[in-house]
């Protein structure tokens, strides 16, 4: 599988690509910012490390009681924005990761992507059934929120030690 991943960044690992994929991850921050604001503020489940199933039912009472429809754009924007926003910043930092390193470190934005949409369809799931009692469904949400931010973090320090490592690594030729 690896082999098959390092064969598309071979084809997809262009500036061209990397651009695009930079445009379409800026204009989804730009829609995850204006949900932030239209949905008052509140802390998301998808911007914490961790949640339990009261705190996911906790934020759904107050989108409840921001608007009717407050919950409802919650999940319709996870399953929009939120889902086009990973494709986005995966495949941007796994090029990234490609161009920095030779060994497979390409698959750690990959994993996190995966995590995320995993994490924005259970969430909006969530949303979508939420009947005013915690679901035990929250606890496999927040799994995915912290395998998600667990591959980010590493993936940045892989982008980081690559970044500090290239001009050393263009010099020795």
């Amino acid at each position: 599988m690896t082999v098959s991943i390092r064969a598309m960044l071979e084809r997809w690992a262009t500036p061209r690509v990397a651009l695009a994929a930079l445009a379409v991850a800026v204009a989804c921050i730009a829609g995850l910012v204006w949900r932030r604001d239209r949905l008052g503020g509140l802390e998301l489940l998808d911007s914490r490390f961790w949640y339990t199933p009261g705190e996911a039912a906790a934020l759904f009472e107050a989108l409840d009681r921001l608007d009717a429809g407050a919950r409802t754009l919650y999940a319709a924007t996870g399953l929009t924005i939120d889902m086009v926003f990973p494709a986005a910043y995966g495949l941007l930092f796994a090029i990234l990761l490609f161009r920095l390193f030779r060994a497979p470190f390409f698959l750690l934005p990959l994993a996190t992507a995966a995590a995320d949409v995993l994490e924005n369809a259970a969430v909006a799931a969530l949303a979508l059934s939420y009947a005013g009692a915690p679901s035990p469904l929250a606890w496999l949400a927040a799994a995915f929120t912290l395998v998600a931010a667990l591959c980010g973090y590493a993936g940045l320090a892989a982008v980081f030690v690559g970044a500090v490592r290239w001009p050393w690594r263009r010099r020795r030729g």
